[in-house]
């Protein structure tokens, strides 16, 4: 039935079929609201690393924090199932001599998510902080991926995500990496059509309570 056509059609039903006309309405808004997933971040030649430890202690909490002077980081490789890239300071994956990396990246939020988690692989032991809260802790000596639900730290407006590593090669050799994803769930904005019936039903509503009232 064309839009036009059920507009005509509730308009001339009696009460019942008008209410349930209404909530017809409000259901179709229900699932053109559902939330949709974002990539928030990922690791790439966009973020800013280097291979000596950071001067200050804001690195990992601070949107003004000044890393001119770091690298651009070295992709690596690509994360399979994600779109993030395996990261490393621009000694490389196989350095002797940059064997830590910290790492940063920044991201803007116009609304907060429904939720959001992070995720990361680490050659081989690292902690992530996002906005200075320390969301993840590997030091388990081998290289493995972690996940960690940051909904609660984000904020609207500038976000740091941030991290440091290192390669235990003493044990497993010089063969390091790191990388890092946002994925994140908003709330869906309603669509025109959504939009219209709602009004139909607000509309509805209306004229029902007239003929209640004649």
């Amino acid at each position: 039935m064309a839009f036009h056509q059920l507009f005509a059609h509730v308009f001339r039903a009696d009460s019942k079929t008008t209410l349930r006309a209404v909530a017809f309405c409000f259901g179709l808004l229900g699932v053109a609201n559902s939330s949709s997933a974002t990539i928030l971040i990922a690791t790439d030649a966009s973020w800013k690393v280097t291979a000596s430890s950071p001067a200050t202690g804001d690195w990992n909490s601070s949107a003004t924090f000044d890393a001119s002077a770091w690298q651009s980081a070295t992709v690596l490789y690509n994360v399979p199932g994600y779109v993030a890239k395996g990261i490393w300071s621009s000694g490389g994956q196989y350095s002797t001599i940059e064997t830590q990396m910290w790492a940063r990246g920044i991201f803007n939020l116009a609304v907060l998510p429904l939720d959001a988690f992070v995720n990361n692989g680490f050659d081989d032991d690292g902690d992530v902080f996002v906005n200075g809260v320390q969301v993840v802790s590997d030091h388990n000596g081998f290289a493995n991926n972690s996940f960690a639900d940051i909904t609660p730290y984000l904020v609207v407006g500038n976000n740091v995500i941030a991290f440091n590593v290192s390669d235990n090669y003493r044990v497993w050799g010089y063969n390091h990496s790191a990388w890092a994803q946002v994925d994140a769930r908003f709330a869906a904005v309603p669509e025109p059509m959504s939009l219209a019936l709602v009004g139909l039903g607000l509309g509805a509503m209306t004229l029902t309570r007239r003929r209640a009232k004649a």
